[in-house]
């Protein structure tokens, strides 16, 4: 799914923050203080937008935002704070928003425009992050802006709470989530670099991580792939049947419900090659233990997908409970062949492991082209761009749409805890556009 076509008209709200020393700090980010309809410590300086306090719309601590968008005009649409930053520092910025109508798209300003919401995830929070490094010593325009899309009717609400980071205790994260850091210098050496350049130094810093063995993944799964992000029941997160709108057809218990043979759906959960494994010549290490693009999935799901590239259907041959498809491709995706589609919510996620895959084995991968005819029909023998055109315009769409969540980051430090390295494109989700 694409971004979509956006008018010119910009919908601002810039919401701003104020600094300490080496960390920025919003005060109140999390708006739990409010002064009538305005959230102490900020400043509603024109009347294009309305405030109100909400209880019921809350991603943690007792209350958050409604911002009431009334106007396409940009120069009425300012709440603002301001932060310092200081020189060669970098902060992590990020802020959870919660789209009602889908029709206006939450755009991050970090000292410039920066990633999208996805307008489309109504009813739900959804996170959007930035990391910053400061060029210099001075403050900075950091916030939201808003931009209509076909539909929209003059007025909508969008729920903002944890603007981050910031001052308020009763901001963090609730306890099922876990705020990982990049370690410090992780990405130093790719610094100014931009094009295949950076992806080979990406490339340079993932390489010859420490393989677990395909066995222990079943280990990684059962620590660090819990459902702590929809029902939250602790279950086997499986993205080839969760609902994040709804309850689940079905759930898997971890380890009891390993496969094994299955039947049907709802059998039991396996080891997916989100890169299919045939691809690279079969089970051979370390990709076939590399924890960055093997998800626990349906076993009855995972085969029904065998080796079949990743695309958009057409028309559907087969459909699991969450509503992943497999069938004819879409005309406008430039390739006609099966391929199997996952749902909105995922793509995202499995967008950014094959570019992960692209660097992690750049000194390997053109060499894989040939190996089945779905491979032949994915990759195109280089080291560099290694996707076929028709492939990288549909990843850079998923990569766009569907933004980072905290699901990913909490699994990248879990994967960088089990096996020694990072997916830098849930890191950065920025050096995608600079790559490819």
């Amino acid at each position: 799914m694409s971004l979509g076509t956006y008018t010119n008209t910009l919908l601002g709200t810039a919401l701003l923050l104020s600094a300490l020393p080496t960390i920025a700090n919003v005060t109140n980010g999390s708006f739990e203080q409010w002064t009538s309809n305005t959230p102490s410590s900020w400043s509603t300086i024109d009347n294009g937008i309305s405030l109100t306090r909400t209880t019921s719309k809350v991603k943690s601590g007792s209350s958050a935002a409604a911002i009431n968008v009334t106007t396409a005009t940009q120069s009425n649409t300012d709440l603002l704070q301001i932060i310092s930053v200081e020189a060669g520092k970098t902060y992590e910025f990020s802020v959870d928003v919660y789209h009602t109508e889908g029709k206006v798209k939450a755009r991050l300003y970090i000292d410039g425009y920066q990633g999208y919401s996805n307008q489309a995830k109504t009813n739900q929070w959804q996170t959007i992050s930035h990391s910053y490094k400061a060029s210099s010593s001075k403050t900075i325009k950091v916030g939201l802006r808003f931009y209509d899309v076909s539909g929209f009717d003059g007025k909508e609400t969008v729920y903002v709470d944890n603007f981050l980071p910031n001052t308020d205790s009763n901001s963090e994260k609730n306890s099922n989530e876990q705020t990982a850091s990049t370690p410090t210098g992780y990405y130093v050496t790719a610094q100014s670099l931009t094009g295949y350049a950076l992806k080979t130094e990406l490339y340079n810093i993932i390489n010859n991580h420490n393989s677990q063995g395909y066995s222990a993944i079943w280990n990684f799964y059962d620590s660090s792939s819990r459902d702590k992000y929809f029902e939250r029941d602790n279950s086997i997160v499986d993205m080839y049947s969760e609902k994040p709108n709804g309850s689940d057809s079905y759930s898997y218990s971890a380890v009891s419900d390993q496969c094994g043979s299955y039947n049907s759906e709802a059998d039991c959960y396996n080891r997916e090659h989100a890169f299919p494994k045939s691809w690279f010549g079969g089970t051979k290490e370390p990709m076939n233990s590399d924890v960055h693009h093997i998800y626990a999935t349906d076993g009855y799901v995972n085969s029904k997908r065998s080796n079949f590239p990743f695309g958009e259907v057409s028309s559907a041959s087969f459909t699991s409970t969450n509503g992943s498809k497999l069938g004819s491709a879409i005309s406008s995706l430039n390739y006609s062949g099966t391929v199997f589609e996952p749902i909105d919510e995922f793509k995202g996620d499995f967008a950014r492991a094959y570019f992960y895959m692209a660097t992690r084995y750049e000194n390997v991968i053109s060499s894989w082209q040939n190996n089945t005819t779905a491979s032949n029909a994915v990759l195109n023998g280089t080291s560099n761009k290694v996707f076929e055109s028709w492939v990288v315009t549909m990843l850079l769409n998923w990569h766009n749409a569907d933004p980072v969540s905290q699901m990913e980051l909490d699994r990248n430090q879990a994967a960088y805890e089990f096996q020694g390295n990072r997916n830098p494109y849930i890191d950065h989700p920025e050096f995608v556009e600079m790559i490819w």
